[in-house]
């Protein structure tokens, strides 16, 4: 990735921290032993990566996401209204389906909900991009969701802003698998506490090309012996 010739433009943000609490998919509580002190079951509550999709005209909110790769799209629809938020924004949300149901469309009592770092994937490559692996990124988890690519990570934390993106290599654009990089660099060196942070990129651009077989995502991953992850379309 040649950077010369290429103007100079730094994007920055600072990342936005994850809601309190410790992280989990979906916690399910079905029953408790008599010592327990719960005299029953206690509800599902459940936890997601979602688009936000507006208020309907009659107050409240709407929520659209996709579980993991290509599954169905699930939309959910809550009685409380937020603030703050543009329809087309991702959102970590905790929140019990009225049904019961795991992961089907509905009514849901929405719990919290917080914007989280968010940005569609990047065609041109800047110069200061070259130092993409420059501070490390301890992944928790990376996965995709329909034309999304979400990473739970740490990252340690600053309050200045920083570079965070993912950007694609020009080079391998037009193949049928580019290659993708997760850019962190900070704005200076920091020897700080870590964090844990939510991001979510839009990749659509290139998801949906169709001679796109699919993706290579490169970060410099402090968490075990892996660097590159790999997905694939299943048609």
């Amino acid at each position: 990735m040649n950077s010369k010739n290429r103007p100079r433009h730094i994007f920055s943000f600072s990342a936005i921290p994850l809601l309190l609490g410790v992280l989990s998919l979906a916690l399910t509580l079905p029953s408790c032993s008599d010592d327990s002190g719960v005299d029953g079951p206690v509800e599902m509550q459940f936890w997601d990566i979602v688009t936000y999709e507006g208020s309907p005209s009659g107050g409240g909110s709407t929520f659209s996401f996709q579980q993991v790769d290509d599954s169905p799209l699930i939309t959910l629809t809550s009685t409380s209204s937020l603030k703050d938020v543009k329809e087309g924004e991702r959102m970590a949300v905790r929140y019990i389906p009225e049904s019961g149901q795991a992961y089907t469309s509905g009514a849901i009592r929405l719990l919290s909900a917080s914007k989280i770092t968010q940005s569609p994937v990047e065609i041109e490559w800047k110069e200061e991009y070259d130092e993409w692996k420059r501070d490390k990124v301890y992944v928790y988890s990376v996965w995709r969701s329909g034309n999304y690519i979400n990473f739970h990570v740490r990252l340690t934390y600053d309050t200045e802003p920083r570079l965070f993106r993912l950007v694609a290599d020009p080079s391998t654009i037009e193949s049928d698998i580019p290659d993708i990089y997760l850019v962190h660099i900070m704005a200076k060196e920091t020897d700080y506490h870590d964090r844990a942070y939510l991001a979510s990129f839009d990749i659509g651009e290139l998801w949906t090309r169709q001679n796109l077989r699919g993706v290579r995502i490169h970060v410099a991953n402090s968490n075990l012996d892996k660097d590159i992850f790999t997905f694939t379309k299943n048609n």
